[in-house]
C-alpha cells in the first residue's frame, strides 16, 4: 500500500489557521455576555418608562380632578388621593409619593403656599415659599395654581448590578403638574386659602 507523504509544515499550519468550522460558536460565545446585557437592560428601560407615563398620567389626574372644584373637603381630598393612585395600577401604589399644594403669586412677596396636602410625602409649609420652581410667566399677580408632584422609588431586579453603575439600586421618578382653578380663581381646601 502506497503512503502518502505528510503535507509540509506551512501548509499544515495554514490548514489550522484557516479551519473556520468552530468560528461561530467562540463568536457566539464573546458576544453572548453583551447580548444578555443589551437585553436585560432595554428590559429595565422599558419598564422605568412604563412606570414614569404612570407617574404623569397619576399627577394629571391628581392636579386635574382638585382644580376642576372650587372647595375641597378632607375626605373628598382623599377620595381624590385614593383615585389617582388607581392609576398607578398594575405598579404597587405603596411607594408612590403625592403632593398636591395650592400657590398664589403676589408680585411684592413672590410665590406662597396656600394649603398643601400629602400621602406617603410630607405635605409643604403653608406660607412658605414652594420646594419647586413655579415657572416664570406662568402666573399673574394674585393668580392661583394647583401644583401636584409625584414620586416613585422604582427598584430594578437588578438592583444590586445597578448600584454598581449609578451608585444606588433604585430610580426615583418625578413629574410635576400645574394647573388653573376653573371654577373660581381659587380653590379652597379645608377652610384654607391664600385670601
Amino acid at each position: 500500500m502506497l503512503k502518502t507523504p505528510p503535507p509540509p509544515r506551512s501548509r499544515r499550519r495554514r490548514s489550522i489557521f484557516g479551519d473556520t468550522r468552530a468560528a461561530a460558536a467562540v463568536e457566539f460565545a464573546l458576544l453572548l455576555p453583551l447580548m444578555v446585557t443589551i437585553f436585560i437592560g432595554g428590559n429595565e428601560i422599558s419598564i422605568a418608562l412604563s412606570i414614569f407615563r404612570k407617574v404623569g398620567h397619576t399627577s394629571s389626574t391628581l392636579g386635574d380632578l382638585v382644580a376642576q372644584a372650587s372647595t375641597v373637603s378632607t375626605s373628598e381630598m382623599t377620595d381624590v388621593m385614593s383615585a389617582a393612585t388607581s392609576v398607578m395600577t398594575p405598579w404597587p401604589s405603596s411607594g408612590t409619593k403625592m403632593i398636591i399644594s395650592a400657590v398664589k403669586y403676589k408680585t411684592s412677596g413672590g410665590n406662597k403656599v396656600c394649603w398643601s396636602a400629602a400621602q406617603n410625602d410630607t405635605a409643604w409649609t403653608v406660607g412658605s415659599a414652594p420646594p419647586i420652581t413655579i415657572p416664570s410667566g406662568m402666573i399673574a399677580d394674585g393668580e392661583e395654581v394647583i401644583v401636584t408632584r409625584v414620586r416613585y422609588s422604582y427598584t430594578s431586579v437588578f438592583s444590586s448590578v445597578m448600584k454598581d453603575i449609578w451608585g444606588t439600586g433604585a430610580i426615583t421618578l418625578e413629574d410635576i403638574s400645574y394647573f388653573r382653578p376653573r371654577l373660581s380663581s381659587t380653590v379652597v381646601y379645608n377652610g384654607q386659602d391664600c385670601s
